[in-house]
């Protein structure tokens, strides 16, 4: 079975923030599953909100919050998400839409090339490339 399990920030569970995912007061944790759409897995407080914006120790606490995830969504394009392209295997993404429902839909409607990265990241390649989805 394939499934990509991402992370989006949010402050009410319902729209994804207009700051960087960094700066949200939560982390909601969804599989995504090849053909079989997308379920929700948890919520997670952001213990590293306060911390400084683009700092190396705020992208390394966010990153031990959500270790277990493939893919990091958020609406901005934040330093750290640079970062973390270029440097580990998680994939950003940025996507344009608001409403969660929305942005798993779009997600799991380009499962398919999403995986391709999470898959190159899982094998160890690290690149910039941030898809941004809309």
């Amino acid at each position: 079975m394939q499934k990509i399990r991402v992370c989006i920030g949010s402050n009410d569970g319902e729209t994804i923030a207009q700051t960087h995912m960094g700066d949200t007061k939560f982390f909601y944790l969804y599989d995504l599953v090849l053909s079989q759409g997308y379920a929700f897995v948890e919520k997670r407080s952001n213990v590293a909100r306060d911390m400084e914006h683009d700092g190396a120790d705020k992208m390394k606490a966010i990153i031990a919050l959500v270790a277990d995830v493939d893919v990091f969504v958020a609406r901005k394009k934040s330093p750290n998400f640079i970062k973390i392209a270029k440097q580990t295997r998680y994939q950003p993404v940025v996507v344009t839409n608001d409403d969660i429902q929305d942005v798993l839909a779009l997600l799991q409607g380009d499962f398919v090339q999403l995986n391709s990265y999470v898959e190159r990241r899982r094998r160890g390649e690290f690149f910039e490339f941030i898809p941004v989805i809309s």
